[in-house]
């Protein structure tokens, strides 16, 4: 009886320490035309956040796309080989997302590129490398999008970006060019002041209109014959005009 019980004991034991030592995740091993894959997948939900590149195995396959997965995530260590099991990829996933320093080689096991990525998107140092190892393009990314000075070694070409767009810094003057900018921005500016303004000579020698010419045309044209009402009086109303009229009438016949 103690034997079974002490066998019974030790059995249990040993299945909690094969449990708890064994890999949580499930490693999974295929191949294709090209290449081999050796990567370690979860089957933990998870809720996918927009502009992410997911990675997933289903149908015996890695798929990706973005902000959506379908299958078991890729998680933990990741690699690729070629046939000739020679590396050609290799990286670190972290429930379906990149994650830290990726790499890859061309089939002589000369290093290709080297990329960083944080929560699935590439940030931090980006380097090329051609056949020979001899880095050819080399800049950063900060949030997935190409940031500050970005070499081509090859062109001999240096591009500064900032959000993913080209940016052209505004170029240093000499004290003699910012003196020489200033006098034009205040020439313009007195330009502009007089923009319609007669110049200093034309008003200097321009003509003169003759005393009391301006006092004879704004003086009012009197009617002929009728007399004019003197500023302030007041006129009379219309029963006393109509009898003036026919009183001065009358006078006239006599």
């Amino acid at each position: 009886m103690n034997t079974k019980l002490i066998s019974s004991a030790g059995l249990s034991l040993l299945v909690f320490l094969l449990l708890s030592f064994s890999d949580p995740f499930s490693v999974k091993r295929i191949s294709d035309k090209e290449f081999r894959y050796e990567f370690y997948t979860t089957q933990k939900e998870v809720r996918p956040k927009s502009g992410r590149q997911y990675y997933w195995f289903k149908g015996g396959a890695i798929h990706n796309a973005q902000a959506g997965i379908a299958g078991e995530l890729l998680t933990g260590r990741f690699i690729k080989t070629y046939h000739s099991n020679q590396i050609a990829e290799q990286g670190e996933f972290d429930n379906g997302l990149k994650r830290g320093l990726w790499k890859t080689w061309y089939q002589d096991g000369t290093l290709q590129s080297e990329q960083y990525w944080n929560d699935g998107q590439r940030d931090g140092e980006w380097r090329a490398y051609d056949f020979s190892g001899v880095m050819t393009v080399a800049g950063k990314y900060q949030k997935g999008l190409r940031d500050g000075r970005w070499i081509d070694y090859q062109k001999k070409d240096t591009v500064m970006y900032r959000d993913d767009a080209v940016f052209v810094k505004k170029p240093k003057l000499s004290r003699e060019e910012k003196a020489a900018a200033a006098a034009l921005r205040k020439l313009s500016a007195g330009a502009k002041k007089d923009n319609g303004k007669p110049s200093f000579f034309k008003r200097l020698f321009a003509k003169k209109p003759h005393e009391g010419s301006d006092a004879v045309s704004k003086q009012p044209k009197e009617r002929s014959g009728i007399k004019q009402q003197e500023p302030g009086q007041k006129r009379p109303g219309f029963f006393k005009r109509l009898f003036s009229r026919r009183k001065s009438k009358d006078s006239g016949n006599g």
